[in-house]
């Protein structure tokens, strides 16, 4: 049986290499939108700089020791440090154009060499969900400047227990001994953060950037619609009675219809493969974090999609049914399973509809191995669904299609 299956495979492989439709439908055309669509929508990948969160910064005191806070917030890689005025930077924040605003109040400078307790205003937009972050870094600017006035308070001390010193000598030596910390400082070698804003995240979610969503949703889809293509290559044996011509020789119905299987799933696997070629080169998607797991992922989705193709071509009895279901069940289901835009930013009722189909098992599988970094653990249930489904369709079409056939 199985050589006779590998020959119906190999029959239908040629079929398809000999029509340049199948060229265009299942490979060009996929190809062109989602490049189209990663492009308009993300650019060329997430390769560049990461990108900085702009925080407003106004100092209404303009002395040297805010002009060191100032210089702290700077040296933050991961920091866009605007300076509008008061009421342009309150009004950013209201209108959610910046998360952060840091104002500096008069007297910041004098407060400060005089030992005496100094704030720093900081107002956060409520829509923001970078606050903690960015909390963290306005904390690490108010530490620099503590630091540096505690040691100049410190030295200035030291030396008033040598000499006496009036206010004015007092003030101009607290100067001095904080300049000098501030370069012995800078100069030190100290231990830094880098931050880095890889993606927009909500609590265990992150979201896909455009160009990877591209890649991962549209790859699903349209191999999807690939595999059910080829799928209704059974309804269109029967129609003509090749079927039942190929029934008088030797060859089984069931080793017609593992042949048929065998042929969607190699046309599935190596246009899911270009996709990921394509999308790796071109649209410079990280696919590359784990190959066995998105191997793992694009086999058990390929076979689902199969044995779905294979049940849409047992229960169909005409060519126009089965166009009509295919392109259903790969273009409708596929945007509410989270192919066309990541699911996450969908309502939540949504979400919980989206698990019904394959599609969103897969590209939630792909996006946890592209996006997070995850590997076989984390897409344990994905594959688990996607191999469940995909047994259970491929039993049910089989079962219906050999009694079709038999009867």
């Amino acid at each position: 049986m199985i050589r006779k299956a590998l020959f119906v495979a190999g029959l239908q492989l040629r079929l398809i290499a000999r029509d340049k439709s199948s060229f265009i439908w299942l490979l060009l055309v996929p190809i062109v939108f989602t490049t189209i669509v990663g492009v308009a929508f993300g650019g060329f990948g997430s390769s560049g700089p990461a990108p900085k969160v702009p925080v407003a910064f106004v100092d209404l005191d303009r002395g040297e020791v805010s002009g060191v806070f100032e210089q702290a917030l700077r040296a933050e890689s991961a920091l866009d440090v605007q300076t509008p005025s008061e009421a342009d930077g309150r009004q950013q924040v209201k209108d959610e154009k910046v998360p952060v605003l840091i104002v500096i109040p008069a007297g910041f400078g004098a407060a400060v060499e005089a030992g005496d307790p100094a704030t720093v205003e900081m107002v956060r937009s409520a829509g923001q969900s970078s606050g903690y972050f960015l909390e963290q870094l306005v904390s690490n600017a108010t530490t620099r400047v503590s630091t540096l006035a505690y040691a100049a308070s410190v030295t200035t001390d030291q030396l008033a227990l040598w000499k006496t010193f009036d206010p004015a000598t007092r003030l101009t030596a607290w100067r001095t001994a904080f300049a000098v910390a501030q370069t012995a400082l800078t100069e030190s070698p100290t231990v830094t953060t880098n931050y880095s804003v890889l993606a927009r995240t909500r609590p265990q979610v992150q979201i896909p950037d455009s160009p990877t969503q591209s890649s991962t949703g549209f790859g699903v889809m349209f191999v999807m619609a690939g595999v059910l293509g080829t799928a209704t290559a059974l309804v269109s044996e029967r129609l003509r009675n090749t079927l039942a011509r190929i029934m008088t020789t030797s060859t089984s119905a069931l080793a017609f219809l593992v042949g048929k299987l065998m042929a969607m799933m190699v046309v599935g696997i190596a246009q899911f493969s270009l996709f990921i070629m394509w999308g790796w080169v071109v649209l410079r998607v990280d696919w590359g974090r784990n190959p066995l797991a998105v191997a793992a992922m694009v086999f058990v989705y390929v076979f689902a999609a199969t044995g779905l193709g294979v049940l849409v071509g047992a229960l169909c009895r005409t060519m126009a049914q089965a166009s009509v279901i295919a392109s259903f069940v790969t273009y409708a289901t596929s945007m509410l399973a989270g192919s066309w835009w990541p699911i996450e930013v969908a309502p939540p009722f949504m979400q919980q509809v989206a698990r019904l189909f394959p599609q969103y098992w897969a590209v939630n599988g792909l996006n946890k191995i592209v996006v997070r970094g995850l590997g076989f653990a984390a897409i344990a249930p994905n594959l688990l669904v996607l191999a469940t489904a995909g047994t259970v369709f491929l039993l049910a079409g089989s079962m219906i299609y050999v009694r079709e056939v038999r009867s």
